[in-house]
């Protein structure tokens, strides 16, 4: 074994980062995350809203075609209590068998679905004339009313326009703004 030298402790202590190394490191990675983190967040935001819409196009669809199926109307909306619908789409929603169409599952209705949405889920609104707060599908496929949109109450800060169209036969899309 060799002995260290005096010399070769000196130059063991001086591999090491200096303060000013150090400070260049942090500043760099500090402007790269503050660069980065509004980007992130958008994309954050636009993941959040594409599985909203896919989650209603779902729901849709499946209303749709149950209604088809079972030759009955269905009805698709937000509730609170299982049982009426209410206008608060980002909490849950439900479908039920509803022949005599008035938005209200009686007890000889059949509940099909029950989805209860993430306490993250952003403020929702269901758009479509008369003031409906619910989507209600015809024996044929089609919608009994009239056909709207959903859309993020907020747009979320404008950002992002998009909607999901449900048209007049019932079939969904999505339109950007």
């Amino acid at each position: 074994m060799r002995p260290i030298t005096p010399l070769a402790k000196k130059s063991a202590a001086l591999r090491g980062f200096t303060f000013i190394d150090l400070l260049t490191t942090l500043s760099i990675f500090m402007v790269i995350t503050f660069l980065g983190i509004p980007n992130f967040s958008a994309w954050l935001q636009r993941q959040a809203q594409s599985t909203v819409f896919d989650t209603l196009h779902h729901l849709s669809t499946f209303a749709r075609t149950k209604a088809v199926k079972e030759n009955t109307y269905l009805t698709l909306c937000a509730s609170h209590d299982n049982v009426n619908c209410t206008g608060e789409w980002n909490k849950t929603i439900i479908i039920f068998s509803d022949p005599n169409k008035n938005e209200t599952v009686d007890g000889d209705e059949r509940l099909f679905k029950v989805l209860t949405l993430p306490k993250s889920t952003p403020c929702l609104l269901w758009n479509a004339g008369a003031q409906r707060q619910y989507l209600q599908f015809k024996p044929s496929g089609a919608i009994n009313g009239t056909a709207g949109h959903f859309r993020f109450c907020d747009s979320v800060n404008n950002s992002i326009e998009t909607r999901l169209v449900i048209s007049f036969n019932g079939r969904t899309s999505l339109k950007s703004l």
